[in-house]
């Protein structure tokens, strides 16, 4: 019986048939998979937790006739917390969905299940804004994708920027734009000062040592970044209002 064996968080499920769901998953080794939990929704059922969102553990599955179920999961963590508050909640459903996006079938994925199982634990269990959370899981997703933002210079002259001088950040080229260089509005987005240096500041320490403030995270400009390079708009109704 061909078999297979891998770390995962389910991203998604969905109710097929009485009692079984669909489930996507992130898999460091292979990417996002989609697979079939039999059972799961009978009330006894070992794989009941393993198929709720968030679920994260190492599963064993079934390969056959092309698709791939779920037959034994040893479950590591449910982040449970986050089902009792809604806020945190929200943008824990949302880091979801970007790394859904984001992750393809069969490519490794070390690095952001590492920023999502990291990320979703302190949405559960640290004191942090979740927004902040949030917004720096969008900015560590940036720089492991390829696309890291320019924070330090213009990114169309190469011109070292000064705080004055801070004040658009290019959607498009992916960084700062100084005052010389304001041709194409059209993809710019105003930013303030305390707002890149709390992004330097997480890029090169993390979230867990910056001593700068929750609320001057860009979680928005953030957001609409992520999503423009992904070109794949994510649903956000209700977050940083």
């Amino acid at each position: 019986m061909p078999s297979l064996t891998t770390q995962a968080i389910v991203l998604r499920h969905a109710d097929y048939r009485e009692h079984d769901r669909m489930l996507t998953l992130l898999s460091p080794s292979m990417g996002r998979l989609e697979a079939l939990c039999r059972g799961c929704k009978r009330p006894q059922s070992p794989l009941l937790s393993a198929s709720e969102w968030f679920a994260m553990g190492e599963y064993v599955f079934y390969s056959g006739k092309g698709h791939l179920t779920v037959t034994a999961c040893n479950l590591t963590e449910t982040f449970f917390p986050l089902r009792t508050d809604y806020e945190r909640l929200k943008y824990a459903t949302y880091l979801l969905s970007i790394a859904e996006a984001a992750a393809q079938p069969g490519d490794r994925a070390v690095e952001l299940f590492t920023l999502l199982a990291r990320s979703l634990g302190r949405l559960a269990y640290g004191k942090q804004d979740e927004r902040a959370v949030a917004a720096a899981f969008l900015l560590h997703f940036s720089a492991v994708s390829g696309y890291r933002p320019r924070l330090h210079h213009c990114v169309h002259c190469g011109k070292k920027l000064e705080d004055a001088e801070i004040c658009l950040f290019d959607l498009e080229n992916g960084g700062l734009t100084c005052p010389s260089c304001l041709e194409n509005r059209l993809h710019t987005r105003p930013v303030r000062p305390e707002q890149v240096l709390w992004m330097r500041d997480v890029l090169r320490q993390g979230i867990d040592k910056t001593a700068l403030p929750d609320h001057d995270a860009p979680g928005p400009l953030l957001a609409e970044y992520v999503e423009n390079r992904m070109e794949k708009p994510i649903r956000r109704d209700g977050l940083w209002r």
